[in-house]
């Protein structure tokens, strides 16, 4: 019985040190944002200027209207935001480019990729990152988002 009891205050304690590290960050990364949102970037790909909004940010927290985001999730993207802020201003080649909705509903996301090393868990790892743009009515383009995937090594 007490081994049941003290096993849920190590999570609580887990959790509670996860939720001030993501605070940390978030306010890190907000600093960083809201620079980055100031100047924007100039995507060669595009061959123009991405507008950079609160609309990514909201995004990437899962707030409100975006969809909800556990408190892992939420701080692998914070951290990425240095590497798409990069992958925006040197990618030359767009991979994807997706059509959603119909009509003045009609959206258009592109998506930038590169591999990337990120420090984790004091190792270095590969990654594939994406970066999400959006079309918005008057064909101006705006970060949305930034995800990662490890990279499978043979």
């Amino acid at each position: 019985m007490q081994s049941r009891r003290r096993h849920p205050q190590i999570r609580i304690c887990k959790l509670t040190n996860n939720m001030s590290s993501l605070n940390l960050l978030k306010s890190e990364m907000w600093i960083f944002y809201d620079k980055w949102r100031k100047t924007g970037s100039y995507c060669p790909a595009f061959k123009e200027n991405i507008t950079i909004s609160l609309k990514g940010w909201n995004h990437i927290l899962g707030q409100s209207g975006y969809k909800k985001r556990n408190t892992g999730d939420v701080f692998r993207r914070l951290s990425l935001l240095p590497h798409a802020k990069q992958i925006i201003e040197t990618s030359h080649t767009i991979q994807n480019k997706k059509f959603k909705g119909q009509g003045k509903y009609k959206r258009i996301f592109y998506t930038l990729e590169a591999l990337v090393n990120d420090l984790e868990r004091g190792k270095l790892v590969e990654k594939k990152v994406r970066v999400i743009l959006i079309e918005d009515n008057k064909g101006h383009k705006i970060f949305l988002s930034v995800m990662s995937k490890d990279v499978q090594k043979d």
